[in-house]
């Protein structure tokens, strides 16, 4: 069998547009560096065990600050802020 004139031609533009992508990738723009939400304090985790109705508590009021803030408050937030004295 007689070889193509062009294969090693072919070879080549084959391997080009595997590499190529079908649809071209916009470039991302460099993100702004974000500046830190707060001082990093350390922390130590503690584990609680909570009578239900104490933290069926704290859970209202989670759910409360969290309507009122439209952000996510838990219930260990909660538990930190009465700690803190900062109601």
């Amino acid at each position: 069998m007689k070889k193509a004139k062009d294969v090693d031609d072919l070879a080549g533009r084959l391997a080009e547009a595997a590499a190529t992508p079908l649809i071209p990738q916009p470039e991302q723009p460099e993100q702004p560096e974000r500046p830190s939400r707060a001082k990093k304090v350390s922390s130590v985790s503690v584990f609680l065990r909570l009578p239900g109705e104490l933290h069926s508590r704290l859970e209202n009021e989670a759910v409360a600050r969290t309507k009122a803030t439209g952000k996510g408050v838990t219930v260990q937030q909660v538990i930190v802020d009465k700690l803190a004295g900062r109601e």
